[in-house]
């Protein structure tokens, strides 16, 4: 247990998600309080009885059943946090949409889905945090990208394209929030052990996965654990003067 993260309050949006649940576990051993966002309320409420482990702290935890679809929930929940813990310190936006096709196959509803999800959603809840933190005099807000917002990748036209965006958004808000005493930066992940990568796809294909890992200096795909380090540092006060950076953690990918 550290206190890097002490008296903070963080809202976690995809806490249920494999990356979102291991940066709640490391921000909560860091004393922060959490307010987890998801659709997924089973795996939230699991999650949180994990954190607790009998600790008699159940008031440093929420969970909010909301998947945040359109500016009236985003409202909801930011009031709805803000009158249990009183402020809001750090957001982490980390809610995810992948569909994989070649550019010539890749449906027009499955890119606006990419986009709804990876950056509409991403934009309006920030919008509603970061005005809670204006009022508060300081924040941090954490956006979650990806390697393919930078690079390109085959038959992933509409994630790269949403996670582009969302690069692109967080530099025009670190740049206009930054009078706020706001800081917004973006950790962008390469190939994680996430959900995708459990699909049929690459069940079928395992040699796809392969390529993948020989194609990283590290030698592997990466474990949602090795990005909380990272998050960690950027919702704490080492990094006030950190802003409007884009950050690859990748296993040294972005380098091939």
């Amino acid at each position: 247990m550290g206190n890097r993260l002490e008296n903070k309050v963080a809202v976690i949006f995809g806490g249920a998600g494999r990356i979102g649940s291991s940066a709640a576990e490391a921000f909560w051993n860091e004393g922060a309080s959490l307010a987890l966002i998801d659709k997924n309320a089973e795996k939230l409420a699991t999650l949180k009885q994990r954190f607790l482990k009998g600790s008699g702290q159940e008031q440093r935890c929420v969970i909010i059943e909301d998947d945040i679809e359109n500016e009236s929930d985003a409202q909801t929940v930011s009031k709805r946090v803000r009158e249990i813990f009183g402020k809001i310190d750090i957001l982490l936006n980390c809610p995810a949409y992948i569909f994989r096709a070649p550019f010539l196959d890749h449906p027009l509803e499955e890119l606006d889905r990419q986009w709804h999800v990876n950056v509409r959603l991403v934009f309006i809840f920030s919008q509603a945090i970061a005005k809670v933190m204006k009022d508060g005099g300081r924040g941090k807000i954490i956006n979650l990208a990806s390697i393919g917002g930078q690079y390109p990748e085959k038959e992933h036209a509409g994630h790269c394209a949403a996670k582009a965006g969302i690069i692109a958004i967080s530099r025009v808000m670190a740049l206009e929030l930054a009078q706020f005493n706001i800081q917004v930066n973006v950790v962008a992940p390469g190939p994680t052990e996430t959900v995708p990568f459990s699909s049929p796809f690459y069940t079928q294909h395992p040699e796809v996965l392969k390529r993948i890992e020989s194609r990283t200096p590290a030698g592997r795909i990466g474990h949602p654990e090795d990005h909380t380090g990272l998050l960690v540092f950027l919702a704490c006060g080492e990094s006030d003067w950190v802003t409007g950076q884009v950050i690859l953690s990748d296993g040294g990918l972005g380098l091939v």
